[in-house]
């Protein structure tokens, strides 16, 4: 299997350099076309921005006064009675293309046997067919057919997975189309849907001084701690935890192997803020303190080999790196895991229709010592669609014109079959208008379409006491965001540095799960600094000094 310290040497790019967007203006060997500039030093290359006239949201959000940090855009409680078109004519000229995407989740049917993917492409007026592959491993398979040279038309990307490969700065050149010629400025007028995308999510777009990908825009926060609050309201859990101490002793409590229940996924992520270890760097007296180098994380470490030790996370997660958590979690086989938010929309629209009565909740942001809690912050963009590089230029202005579609909002028709499907086939509406996936629906509909454009990001789920909770939460956790030194600036990873997070941070998986004594940990962070760490802190401190920050 091709490994992620494999796909550099594999794909043959070592030796490409590439212009870069901004300062540094030069990088020493092994930098992998590291860049970085402010945010505003991009704006000539991207999309000049139109809003679309489309509903307002009922439920307000939060205004981002913080640099890089996007809004919290509200959301929704009603489903518009009357969803407008958006476009007046079809966004395709009847190509055929194929697109790869990740999904959490089961599989729905192929294109031939998924009247929901024949009814959207009729819609788009070209045929778009998905390759859909397990997001637990999607680096793996995108890692693969890139080095193979095996790349689809469209080819959808998670910045998280993008931060796991060694030299994506030039891989990204090798695969991929350059748009800027397409989108920047004024020339995206045609791709009005596109221009709506919020700007701090288009800068986020651009490597190696090149719009290279259309956004999808994130939600401020990365993840949170969800659970199964029917399970909780059931059986009196604490539906509030504010110490890791607390936390822990609510996974005793839960953890009853005789049922088959376990209290935790591989929680891991999110204990990272609870100890407030920092987001990547932190700034002490002029220096850079890297986050495997802080104290906080040597506690981190500890308590989640306590959880291990003690049997309080799922052994099919304890023994496996690919264990499908959302399956364990939505079978109440574990009651409190990490994911997005967008998973919490994911999970109720697969297991409602058999389930009624499941519902889960996000705990309240919390400190491991019940101070005052922190929590990362998303970039403006997380998912990327890129465009196979070499397309003839009609190719490439359909493909983006289905692109445009697929980013219609919430409340227009093409949102709703994207989403949906076709009304009294793959879903119907509710006594209080809003729409249920049908039997079928649940079966074939699959969030696909929606990864391809990206779209202003409202909490715009069918289910509106969640999305109630979801908004009040983001609301309440705003202002706990960790300010970091990088903060409003585009930094293109060292590939050095990119390469070093999985067999590091895999190493540090060992210590959690007890194979590895807890001693070692300053042996890895020795390694980390000789491989490529130390270097990497040399290129960040520039990045610092040339934006006025150090």
């Amino acid at each position: 299997m091709t490994t992620r310290r494999g796909f550099l040497g594999l794909v043959g790019m070592s030796a490409l350099a590439l212009a870069g967007c901004a300062t540094p203006s030069t990088r020493k060997p092994g930098s992998g076309g590291a860049t970085a500039a402010a945010a505003d030093k991009l704006k000539t290359l991207i999309p000049t921005y139109v809003p679309f006239a489309g509903v307002k949201p009922d439920l307000p959000g939060t205004v981002s006064t913080l640099p890089g940090v996007p809004d919290i855009s509200g959301g929704f409680t009603r489903y518009p009675a009357s969803p407008a078109a958006a476009l007046t004519q079809k966004a395709g000229k009847g190509g055929s293309y194929k697109a790869m995407t990740p999904l959490w989740g089961p599989p729905p049917p192929g294109l031939a046997g998924n009247s929901y993917f024949q009814a959207v492409n009729a819609d788009i007026g070209a045929t778009v067919e998905f390759q859909i592959s397990d997001g637990t491993t999607y680096a793996d398979k995108a890692i693969a057919r890139l080095a193979a040279g095996d790349v689809p038309e469209l080819m959808v990307i998670p910045s998280w997975e993008i931060e796991k490969m060694a030299d994506f700065n030039t891989a990204v050149d090798r695969a991929f189309e350059d748009l800027t010629p397409y989108l920047q400025g004024d020339k995206a007028k045609p791709y009005a849907l596109l221009a709506n995308l919020p700007t701090a999510a288009w800068q986020w777009s651009v490597w190696n001084g090149k719009l290279m990908g259309v956004p999808y825009p994130t939600e401020p926060f990365p993840f949170a701690l969800l659970y199964r609050k029917d399970e909780f309201e059931k059986n009196g859990w604490n539906q509030s935890p504010k110490s890791a101490e607390e936390l822990y002793q609510l996974g005793k409590e839960i953890t009853d192997p005789k049922a088959r229940r376990w209290a935790f996924g591989d929680i891991h992520e999110m204990a990272w803020p609870i100890f407030k270890v920092p987001q990547d760097w932190r700034l002490e007296g002029g220096k850079l303190v890297h986050k495997y180098e802080t104290p906080e994380w040597q506690l981190m470490l500890e308590w989640m080999r306590k959880l291990f030790a003690e049997e309080l996370i799922h052994p099919d997660v304890a023994s496996s790196k690919g264990a499908n958590e959302k399956e364990l979690f939505a079978a109440g086989k574990i009651v409190v895991y990490r994911d997005g938010l967008g998973g919490w929309k994911e999970l109720l629209q697969q297991h409602t229709p058999k389930n009624p009565s499941f519902e889960l909740g996000a705990f309240p942001v919390f400190a491991h010592d019940g101070g005052t809690p922190i929590m990362y912050h998303n970039n403006a963009a997380g998912i990327f669609t890129f465009i196979r590089k070499g397309l003839p230029k009609a190719q490439v202005e359909e493909l983006l014109s289905i692109l445009n579609w697929c980013a219609a909002p919430y409340g227009t028709k093409e949102y709703e079959l994207s989403n949906f499907g076709v009304r009294g086939k793959h879903f119907e509406l509710d006594a209080a208008g809003t729409p249920k996936l049908t039997e079928l629906g649940t079966k074939e509909v699959a969030y696909t379409y929606g990864f391809l454009g990206g779209r202003p990001l409202y909490v715009d789920w069918p289910f509106p006491e969640a999305a109630k909770a979801n908004v009040e939460w983001q609301n309440a956790t705003f202002p706990f965001i960790e300010k970091t030194p990088f903060d409003g600036i585009r930094v293109q990873r060292p590939s050095k540095y990119s390469g070093l997070q999985v067999p590091t941070e895999d190493k540090f998986t060992d210590i959690m799960r007890g194979r590895r004594p807890v001693g070692d940990a300053k042996q890895i962070v020795t390694e980390w600094k000789r491989d490529g760490g130390d270097e990497a802190r040399e290129f960040y401190m520039k990045v610092l000094r040339d934006n006025g920050r150090a």
